[in-house]
This record gives structure tokens, sequence and C-alpha cells, in this order.
């Protein structure tokens, strides 16, 4: 069946280049007329669901656009928006995004109308969406529920793909691509094509490839304990380097390497004046796993990875193997959409289904070297996803502007734990003890059924009032854990007790225009964060302290309060100014259960405690000149978790801050444009995360940065633009927990014809 499946997709797409080339003898007539595009860089769709004027929208709005994708060095969407007011991405490998302060898992994320925050845990895999691919990127910060439901805590990313639409008398088609390489073997290319075929018809397809071979960033560590009469341990060649913590750098894990491979593919049919039918296709293929491990340990000039070595006469540290060689991860998506939009009746309904085939990752088990293949285990748990969402606006009626309509949402996902005769090899199942070499299992599901509706109420010229609502039902279920029995050869199944919940998420804003330059807003919007099924579901008894599921675990709730300024002087200079406070009950925490001797029995996510979040966002841009522009932005934010005392656990009364949310932020960059020439010179910084007892400088410690990166275009010819980058121009030596790159360089290529 999954040949089948593979041979349909591959036929599609043969069809599609077949039809497109065989179109290309209308090129020439109509050349221009293909590579038309509408840029629409100070209109946004996502805060209101209607196309709107940003600077007099009531929320906090950024755009990239694919212009901005193209001019800079963007490997992934967290590339792309990092230099937006109020974002944060982790200079680490993995590169995670923090928006006010809130993760992806609080983030709304929608490509094409396809939620892509992950049916596990709810974060967003960055690397799986194909960059170069994308058309538009809408960032609303804020509450977003009453439009968005759960997840749109700290707002919504809005992401739009290119692609051409059909028109009267116009075919043709249209290639481009791009080749780029970099520093550690970095390359990043791309090439796809967009064609009318028809009258009615429009396709594309564009292929993705990006791949690196890293460099070793991940430190490994261990904490010292005291020798006893039956620990046998030896003394190394060289004592080992001690952190401010405590803790010993015993190695690293070598080179972190990804892969990736993305394909996408749309047609879009002409149904009419103003209608409209899109399919569009996604593949998506992620792997990254650490390779040339390093141990700093040596005994008698043997490098060693594995026993018991002293850090002097009364204490050791024991070195495991495993931690050397980290894990080895895979992922790969199917992403299919279907819209279809009538703009003269102002109808839109998508559906959307995300089949994330392949997640997780393997690890060793006693390895004992740095090159060890031997058994190992993996943890397995892809997902399903479907969505239907329905949206109408409706014609001004007086001094109102109405929209509504309804969503449902399915998510499901299936966990395996299996054993491998060769780590690295996912297909080595080892069936000598468990069935398919499966010794564990999880499954958990989730239904949410919504409607909204929004009003903008504008009673004059001066005045604008936006009030919408969302209702959500949200039904829990499936869950349950199973771990194999080898004495009665079965599985013994724990079915966890279903749950549902329904929310209501009101939000109001009100704006005021001062004149026709100036306006001020208030909002007010109460939001949700259902919790993830690996947090409802899971249940891991193998681990050192077993996870237990909770399926009694409810949503956290958020209500935010925001002010906010808009002012432009000549449409040549544009200032925004937001001021927003969050405060979060229900805060679901990772909580350690413990015996009475005070040992570690179990973990659990509870909903105990609460969060503030606080902070202040200035934008600032400029144009000197036709040739000359300037940009700046800052953000000033902080977060305290207030927890309270629960017997046996590790909970205690107190309010604390939360370190992993930077205080200050700051963004700027200079950009020309001129003939040919294109450049942009920009920068970053980014304040300690380090709580007040973790020092910096050193491996795990998150330091503050200040970075500059400085990009270069020049177009050759028409169809070619030579592009040159260096990013950490001045190599700055800091710490993301990981050790960073350093400075890095790209050069490549990218083409239109």
């Amino acid at each position: 069946m999954k040949q089948v499946k593979r041979n349909a997709t591959r036929l599609l797409l043969l069809s599609m280049v077949t039809v497109a080339l065989g179109s290309y003898t209308g090129y020439a007539h109509d050349a221009q007329a293909v590579e038309e595009t509408v840029t629409l860089p100070d209109v946004t769709v996502t805060a209101t669901r209607t196309l709107q004027d940003i600077s007099k929208t009531p929320s906090s709005v950024s755009v990239v656009t694919a212009k901005d994708i193209e001019n800079r060095k963007v490997d992934t969407v967290a590339d792309a928006i990092q230099l937006l007011p109020g974002v944060y991405k982790s200079q680490a490998s993995a590169g995670e995004i923090q928006i006010r302060g809130f993760d992806s898992k609080n983030i709304s994320v929608l490509v094409d109308g396809v939620p892509m925050n992950n049916s596990f845990n709810n974060k967003v895999d960055w690397e799986v969406i194909p960059v170069h691919s994308i058309d538009r990127i809408e960032l609303v910060r804020g509450a977003s529920s009453s439009l968005y439901g759960g997840k749109g805590v700290a707002g919504v990313l809005s992401i739009t793909t290119k692609q051409v639409a059909p028109k009267a008398n116009r075919q043709g088609i249209h290639w481009h691509g791009k080749v780029n390489g970099g520093t550690y073997g970095t390359w990043n290319n791309e090439l796809g094509f967009d064609a009318r075929v028809s009258d009615k018809v429009a396709i594309g397809v564009s292929a993705e490839e990006r791949r690196t071979n890293g460099f070793p960033g991940f430190f490994v560590t261990e904490k010292s304990k005291a020798i006893k009469e039956d620990v046998k341990a030896v003394s190394p060649d060289t004592p080992l380097k001690q952190l401010t913590s405590g803790k010993y750098v015993v190695g690293n894990r070598g080179d972190k390497s990804l892969h990736n491979k993305n394909l996408s593919a749309y047609i879009t049919m002409n149904l009419g004046d103003k209608e409209t039918l899109t399919y569009r296709y996604v593949y998506a293929n992620h792997k990254y796993s650490y390779h040339n491990p390093i141990s700093a340990v040596t005994v008698n000039g043997k490098t060693v990875f594995t026993g018991d070595i002293k850090v002097s006469d009364k204490k050791y540290v024991s070195l495991n193997g495993n931690s050397f060689l980290g894990h080895d991860a895979e992922r790969e998506y199917h992403s299919h959409s279907l819209q279809y939009k009538n703009e003269a009746n102002k109808l839109q309904i998508s559906l959307g289904y995300l089949d994330k085939k392949k997640d997780g990752y393997s690890v060793p088990e006693k390895a004992t070297t740095g090159d060890y293949e031997g058994p190992g285990s993996h943890s397995f748990y892809p997902g399903k996803a479907y969505n239907l969402d329905v949206q109408k606006a409706w014609k001004a009626q007086g001094k109102h502007q109405i929209v509504g309509g309804l969503n449902w949402k399915q998510e499901r996902f299936d966990q395996e734990k299996i054993s491998l005769q060769h780590w690295r090899d996912k297909s080595s199942k080892d069936t000598k003890v468990f069935p398919n070499g499966v010794s564990e299992t999880n499954t958990g599901a989730s239904r949410t059924m919504a409607v909204f509706v929004q009003d903008t109420y504008r009673p004059n010229d001066d005045w604008a009032i936006y009030a919408g609502l969302r209702l959500d039902h949200f039904k829990k279920y499936d869950g349950s854990h199973g771990e194999y029995n080898k004495k009665t050869k079965s599985y013994d199944v724990v079915h966890h007790n279903d749950g549902s919940y329904t929310e209501l998420s009101p939000k109001l804003s009100v704006e005021r225009y001062l004149d026709d330059s100036t306006n001020v807003y208030a909002s007010y919007g109460h939001s949700f964060a259902p919790p993830t099924l690996y947090q409802v579901y899971r249940f891991g008894q193998t681990s050192k302290t077993p996870i237990h599921a909770n399926p009694e675990l409810d949503p956290e709730h958020s209500d935010t309060f925001e002010l906010g300024l808009k002012k432009s002087w000549n449409e040549s200079t544009k200032l925004n100014v937001a001021a927003f406070y969050v405060n979060t009950k229900d805060k679901i925490q990772y909580v350690t259960f413990k015996k009475t001797d005070g040992t570690e029995d179990y973990k659990k996510y509870i909903n105990i405690g609460s969060e503030t979040r606080r902070g202040v966002e200035l934008e600032l841009r400029h144009k000197l000149s036709n040739k000359w522009s300037v940009f700046g932005n800052y953000t000033w934010q902080m977060g305290y978790i207030e927890s309270k005392a629960l017997a046996n656990t590790d909970q205690s009364d107190g309010k604390e801050q939360n370190f992993e949310i930077p205080r200050h932020l700051f963004h700027g960059g200079l950009e020309y444009n001129s003939g040919k020439w294109n450049a942009l010179w920009d920068m970053q910084y980014v304040s300690s995360r380090n709580s007040k007892d973790t020092a910096g400088g050193e491996p795990e410690s998150e330091d503050a940065y200040f970075l500059t990166n400085a990009s270069v275009n020049y177009k050759v010819s028409k169809e070619a633009t030579l592009q040159f980058g260096v990013q950490n121009i001045f190599n700055r030596e800091y710490y993301a927990r990981e050790a960073t790159g350093g400075r890095t360089y790209n050069v490549g290529m990218k083409f239109k014809f």
C-alpha cells in the first residue's frame, strides 16, 4: 500500500512537470507576466482574519516577505523571524524560538492554513518547513485564542507559500533556484518552477536540500561521587576541567550533522470569477545525529569512554559511553492541504492533513567506544493531524464588519520503544525478546470542535472596537500504556481515562485614531493552552525515575493585557510601541514525587502555581533615502513563576524569575539597495539567561552575546544574482548551553528565468 502511495505521488509530480514543460513555448510571449508578484508588506490577514492595514490593526504585527528571505542567509523559518520585535532564537544547534517568553508550543503556527504544531508535544519542527517556498510570513503577537483556539497564547505565525494564479491569455513557465555553500560543509540548494498552463490552471514544484557536517558543540559533563571501598577508580593522565557548578567536563559528542530534504507542489484551478481551488503537497525529511565523539579522558595514553575516573583523592566520576554518542534522529512529514476561496462572497474553506510518518530518535546501550555500533533502542512516535477550517466574512452592515466560522481538528500519536541490534540502524529490530522489537507502547488522541465570531465596530472615523469570541470543546481520549510481559508473552496494557472540557476565549480591543498617522490601542484577550498528549498520556517505566501519565491534566489559562501606539512620519519613518502583561494560571510543571525516605519515586506533569510575563517592545524603521534604510527594535521582558508547596514533592512555596526568558533583546540593521546591489548589515544583542547561581563563559551556561552579520547580493544579469554572507563577523565566542559555531561564511548564486 505504501508503495502505491509513493508511486501515485511520483506520478502526480511527473505529470505536473510534463505539463509545465509542454507550456514552455508560451514563455517568450509573456515572461514578464509570469514573474509578476503582488507584495503586500503593509497589510495583514492573520490579525483579524480579514484584510487590514497593519498600521490600523489593534495588534503588534510584523511581516517577512520572500524578498527579505532571499536577501539574507535564512535556513529555517526561525532564522527568518529572529530579528523581529519580541523574538528570541536560541543559537544552539536546535534553534528553538521564543515569542514574548513563550516557546513554540504556545505559538499557533500555520502553513497555508495547516497547523504545524507537533501532535506529540505541541512544538514546531522548524526544519521541516521548506523556507525557500515561502512567499510571506505574518507574525501577530499577543493572545489569539479568540480566532485560532488553543496554542495561540503568545501569538500566531501564519506562513503563505509561493504560487502563481491562473490568468486569461497568459501562459508560461518560470524557473527559480539557488546553490549556496558555506562553513562546516554546509550546502543549501533549491530548484523549482511555477507555470500557468492554461487560462484556468497554474502549477508549481519546488525541491530543497540542506546539509551540514556540523561542529562539536555539545559537551558531556558528569557529577562527582564519593569513593567507596568497592569503587576501583583510576587516575587520568591529565586533570579534568571542573565547571563552576561542580560538574566535570569529560568530553564532547562531536559534530552534529543534519540533512534536510523538502519537496512541495501545488495546483491552482480557477473555478470562476474570484473563485479558486488549490491543492498543495509538502514532503519533508529531517535527519540529525552526532559523529566523531571526543573523550577528554586518557589513561596511560589510551582514550577511554567508560570507567570510574578519579578527580581527587576522595571523589570520582563515572564515564557512560552512551553519553558521548548522543542520539540519531529522523523526522518525516507529509502535508496535504485543499483550500477553496471565494473572494466575491468572502468565503474560505481549508482542509488539511498532516501525516508525521516518522519522528523519534535512537540511542545506544552499553557503548564502550566512540565508534560503537552495537545494540540500542529507538523511541518512535509518529502522529497524524486532520484540520478543517471554515471562515466567512459578511459585507459591512452599517458600522459593523463581521467574520465568523468553525474549526474541527483531530490529532493522534502512537509511541513505541523498539529494541535494535545496531543502534543507528532503525530497521535492525531485535525480535528475539519482544514481538517486532517493541517493548513498550503509549497512545493518545485529542479532538477539538470550535466556532468563532468577531465584530469590528466603527462608530465614527476616530474609533474602532473589535470584539471576538471563540468556543472550543476539547476531548482527550484513547490514552494507553503497554509493556511486554516476558512471562505471559503478551502486553500488559493500562487504559487511561478520557477527559473533556469547554473553553470560552473572548477578546476585546479598542483603537483610537488620533490623526491620519497616529493611533493607539488597548486590548484584553483570554487564551488557553491544552496540555500536550505527551504530558497527558506518556508513561515511561524504564527511565531511572519513572514518568507517570496524568489524564486529569487541565489546560493552562492566560489573560493578556496590551497597550500599543503606532506612528508614522511621511511614510519614511514608522514607530511601533507595545506593552504587554500576561498572567498564566494552572501552570503545567514537571514535578518530582518522593518516597518517605526522600529519594525520587516518579515524575509527573501537574497543574500547580502560576506565571506572569511582562514586557515592552519598541520598533523604529526609517528610510534615509531611496537607497538607504535602517531599522531597530528593542524588547525588555521578564517572567516570574510562583510555585506552591506540595507534600512529598520537590515543590515549595516561592516566587522566582524565569531565567530562560532573556530580559533584553535588541535587533538592528542597515540596508542598501541600488541598481544591481543589495547589502544588509544586521546585529542582535541577547542578554544572559543564566540564573543567579550559574556562571557564564563555560559549557551549560546561557551567555549574553552581541552578533553582527553581513549579506551582499549582486545581480550579475537579469537571471542570476551572486550572494555572499558572513555571520558573527567578529567571531564572538559564547555558550548557548552548547558551544556555538563562531564566524561562518556562505557564498552562492540564485537564479530566475
